[in-house]
């Protein structure tokens, strides 16, 4: 696995997390609680946009983290993410750009 794909799993991740969460049928725990603002006169696409943007944020942080580009707990150390076979899957940066392209372009959150 490289680095982008690696942020791609991330992505992906986030995205089914989303749909789950705004699933009416939802049993997790954001899901019931999304479903109960809705219910109560909250704009489902205002959360929509809050979830999604807090969730880009979140994954972004904990990226950049691993590879060094930020902190952690403000500690900021480059980490080495090895598969279980010991192959390195992330050079110091290849994180940080990939992860800005999927979740910091990904809604048009940095203008261009």
């Amino acid at each position: 696995m490289t680095a982008e794909e690696f942020v791609k799993a991330c992505h992906d991740e986030k995205k089914e997390a989303l749909k789950d969460y705004f699933e009416a049928d939802s049993e997790s725990a954001v899901g019931k609680i999304i479903q109960k603002l809705i219910q109560s006169g909250v704009s489902r696409d205002d959360l929509y946009r809050l979830v999604d943007t807090v969730l880009n944020d979140t994954y972004y942080t904990i990226l950049l983290g691993l590879d060094g580009a930020g902190s952690l707990g403000n500690t900021q150390v480059t980490y080495s993410i090895r598969d279980e076979e010991g192959n390195l899957l992330n050079e110091c940066g290849e994180i940080e750009a990939s992860a800005y392209e999927y979740f910091m372009e990904e809604k048009g959150l940095i203008l261009k």
